[in-house]
C-alpha cells in the first residue's frame, strides 16, 4: 500500500493521470457533441460554388405548390450519385410537397418501361418527376452542361437545379409556353442547341409562316422573328400588328442586311425605336474579345441581364448594329436598355470602307445593343405588349450559345420576362471546373519557406519548453 501512495505522490504520475483524465473527458465530449449534432438537420454548403445548394427561385417555385410531386432516381443499388442525392435532398426537406423515391432499373425493368415513351432506354442516374399523371422525364446526360474540343465533349457545369426545379414546373403547369418562330423571309431559324434548350426550359417551339396562317395563332406566348433577310408582305405586317396590339409578346433579332426591311422597321417605329443603319465599332478594349467587332457590352440594370451580371457571367454579340430610341414616341411607352457599348465605341456607316478606321462621316457615342419595351395600355385591366428588340442574332448561334453562358442565359431570361416569369429567371448551372490557386513566384517563395521552415521551428521550440517544464517537474 505505501509503495502504492508513493507512486501517487510522485508529481509526474498526478501531472500524467490529470493528463489522461482531461483527454478522456475531451474525447467523451467530443463524441456527444458530435452525436447531437449529426441528430440537427442543418446543413451548410461550403464550397466555392455553391454546389450543394439551390437557388431563391427555386424556392420560390416550391413555396407555390400546391399538389405533390414525385421524383424519381433511377439507381441501381449502392450505386447512387451523392453529389445529385445531396441536391436532391434540399428539395424534399423544405418542402414537404415534395418526395423521392428510389428505383432499381436493373431489377424493375417495368415499372421504367413505361415511362420510356421513345423507347430508347433510360439510363442509369435519370431521374423521373411526376405529379398528378403529368410527367417529365430527365435523363442521365441532361443533368449536365458539355464543352466539345476536337469534337470530344467534356463535362463543363451540374445543371440539376435547372432541370429538377423545371421539370416540377412542367408537370405542375396547366400549359407548357409556345413561341411561334416567324419563317418564310430568310430567316436563320433557331439553332438546334438553343431549341433544345428550349425545350428542356419546357417551350413548345413551333414554325409560322403568316401567307398560309390567317393570323399568329392564340396560343402563342411568344413571336420570335430572327434574322429576316427579306420584308414583310402589307398582309403579314398587318397579322403581326394585331397580334402585338393584343397583349403580344415579340422577340426581334435584326441583323444588318442588304435588303431594306421598311415594314419590319414600321413596326419597330410604332414601339419608340428603330434600327440605325451601320456597325457598331468598340474601341475600348474592356468591351470586346479579339477584335473590335466581338462586342462585350454593359450589362444594365434590369430583370433580364440584372442576374447575368450578379453570377460575374458576360455576353458576347459579334457584328451587331444599334438600337435607337426615337424621340417621337407614345407616352405609353417605356423603353430600357439592356445591352449598350462603352462611350469609346464609334458606328461605321460606309459597308464600302473594309478597314477598321474612323471615317469622318461615321458616329462616336454609347449605343444600345438591346432594349425592352413595355407598351402600357390606356385599360389598366388589360396585359401590356412586351418586346424585347436586339440588334443581332449571331449572339445565339454555334458556338456563342453553348460556349458563352450570357448569351443563353440572355435569351432565355428574356423569353420569361415576357412571361412574366420572373421567378424563372437565371438559374445559373454549377461548375465542376477545377479552381487553380495561381500564385506568384514570390509567393510560392513565401509559402515554401512557412510551410518548410516557420511551422517546423515552431513546434521545435515548443516541444523543448514543454519537455523542459516536465524535466524540472
Amino acid at each position: 500500500m505505501k509503495k502504492i501512495e508513493q507512486l501517487f505522490s510522485d508529481k509526474k504520475v498526478r501531472y500524467g493521470g490529470y493528463s489522461s483524465i482531461v483527454i478522456a473527458v475531451v474525447i467523451a465530449i467530443l463524441i456527444v457533441i458530435n452525436l447531437v449534432v449529426d441528430q440537427i438537420p442543418l446543413k451548410w454548403d461550403l464550397t466555392a460554388n455553391q454546389m450543394y445548394s439551390i437557388s431563391d427561385q427555386t424556392y420560390k417555385v416550391l413555396d407555390n405548390l400546391d399538389q405533390e410531386v414525385k421524383i424519381i432516381a433511377l439507381y441501381e443499388a449502392g450505386r447512387e450519385n451523392t453529389v445529385i442525392d445531396e441536391i436532391l435532398d434540399r428539395y424534399t426537406s423544405y418542402s414537404d410537397k415534395v418526395k423521392l423515391e428510389y428505383v432499381d432499373p436493373v431489377r424493375n425493368p417495368g415499372f421504367v418501361k413505361q415511362f420510356d415513351e421513345d423507347g430508347q432506354g433510360l439510363g442509369q442516374g435519370s431521374l423521373i418527376v411526376t405529379s398528378e399523371g403529368k410527367t417529365k422525364v430527365i435523363n442521365n446526360y441532361d443533368l449536365y452542361n458539355y464543352s466539345y474540343q476536337d469534337y470530344t465533349p467534356q463535362i463543363e457545369s451540374l445543371a440539376v437545379e435547372q432541370r429538377v426545379t423545371s421539370g416540377i414546373m412542367y408537370v405542375t403547369s396547366d400549359k407548357n409556353p409556345t413561341i411561334y418562330v416567324l419563317q418564310g423571309h430568310g430567316e436563320l431559324g433557331v439553332p438546334y442547341d438553343v431549341r433544345t434548350q428550349l425545350e428542356n426550359e419546357n417551350y413548345d417551339v413551333e414554325d409560322l409562316n403568316l401567307v398560309t396562317q390567317d393570323a399568329v395563332p392564340e396560343d402563342a406566348d411568344i413571336l420570335l422573328i430572327s434574322s429576316p433577310g427579306r420584308d414583310l408582305s402589307e398582309e403579314e405586317e398587318a397579322k403581326i400588328r394585331d397580334y402585338l396590339e393584343n397583349s403580344g409578346r415579340a422577340v426581334f433579332l435584326m441583323d444588318i442586311t442588304n435588303d431594306e426591311v421598311p415594314n419590319f422597321e414600321s413596326i419597330l417605329k410604332s414601339y419608340g425605336v428603330g434600327l440605325q443603319k451601320g456597325l457598331i465599332i468598340e474601341k475600348d478594349k474592356g468591351h470586346y474579345v479579339s477584335n473590335p467587332l466581338y462586342l462585350v457590352p454593359n450589362l444594365e440594370s434590369h430583370d433580364i441581364v440584372s442576374p447575368i451580371s450578379s453570377n460575374d457571367m458576360y455576353v458576347l454579340t459579334p457584328a451587331v448594329q444599334p438600337i435607337e430610341e426615337l424621340d417621337v414616341k407614345r407616352r405609353s411607352l417605356e423603353i430600357e436598355p439592356l445591352l449598350t457599348t462603352s462611350e469609346e465605341a464609334w458606328l461605321k456607316t460606309d459597308f464600302e470602307d473594309q478597314t477598321l478606321e474612323k471615317g469622318s462621316d461615321d458616329i462616336s457615342g454609347t449605343f444600345n445593343i438591346a432594349v425592352a419595351i413595355t407598351d402600357k395600355p390606356v385599360d389598366y385591366e388589360a396585359e401590356p405588349t412586351k418586346l424585347v428588340v436586339v440588334g443581332n442574332s449571331a449572339f445565339i448561334d454555334g458556338q456563342f450559345a453553348t460556349q458563352i453562358p450570357g448569351n443563353m442565359n440572355f435569351l432565355l431570361n428574356s423569353f420569361n420576362w415576357l412571361r412574366d416569369e420572373e421567378e424563372s429567371i437565371s438559374i445559373r448551372p454549377k461548375s465542376l471546373m477545377l479552381q487553380r490557386l495561381n500564385m506568384t513566384s514570390q509567393q510560392s517563395f513565401i509559402a515554401s519557406i512557412v510551410v518548410v521552415l516557420v511551422i517546423p521551428a515552431i513546434v521545435l521550440i515548443m516541444g523543448i519548453i514543454v519537455w523542459s517544464r516536465r524535466r524540472h517537474l
